[in-house]
């Protein structure tokens, strides 16, 4: 059974029917720190039910330029909520439409995967989206806003970065298949190199 989501605009909600108790107190735990770049949770029902608050905004991989640097910003506020030694809370699941724009602000949607992990991790898979989407020259303005917008305010590790991008690419290749995800831009090997030059 999939995740039911149930959009009621008129209440400016939308109703997240989880499909198993560990999602469900993934996303509650998140929710419920009322950060501001998420939707406002409602109400829940204490077992796989969640009442949001309804963003009405698109997709950042529909954005003609989506600012890169804000979005990190928000890459690093979920970074820096809390910490288990070198891990904090990561995303994990990076697909562009788990991010929104909406009234000239960015908003992180859907937490069901989140993990504590090395941020690393977080910052490769959100990579990885568009160098399979963009020419090598856009792609490396995006990696470089990246990159520079998040080294302002967290350290990245090369060490650790250079022995997850491996892991990561055959994960993120491997979720691409099995969603039958369409063929990537022609530079993808190009970007992945590029993706590989964080020092």
């Amino acid at each position: 059974m999939k995740t039911e989501i149930i959009i009621n605009k008129e209440k400016n909600q939308v109703i997240k029917i989880c499909n198993s108790p560990k999602m469900f107190k993934k996303e509650l735990y998140i929710y419920k720190k009322k950060l501001p770049y998420t939707p406002r949770l409602i109400d829940n029902d204490g077992k796989n039910t969640l009442i949001l608050e309804y963003i009405d905004g698109i997709s950042i991989i529909d954005l003609v330029q989506p600012d890169f640097a804000k979005i990190t910003e928000l890459i690093i506020n979920l970074h820096s909520l809390e910490s288990k030694g070198d891990k904090c809370i990561c995303h994990y699941d990076n697909n562009p439409k788990n991010y929104l724009y909406s009234n000239g602000k960015y908003y992180m949607i859907d937490f069901s995967e989140w993990v504590y992990d090395y941020p690393e991790t977080d910052l490769i898979h959100f990579l990885l989206f568009w160098a399979s989407l963009y020419d090598s020259d856009k792609f490396k303005i995006v990696f470089d806003q990246v990159i520079n917008t998040y080294k302002a305010k967290r350290m990245i590790n090369p060490l650790e970065w250079e022995l997850m991008i491996p892991e990561i690419i055959s994960r993120f290749d491997s979720r691409r298949k099995k969603y039958g995800k369409k063929q990537a831009h022609p530079d993808i090997l190009k970007n992945r190199e590029i993706l590989k030059n964080i020092i």
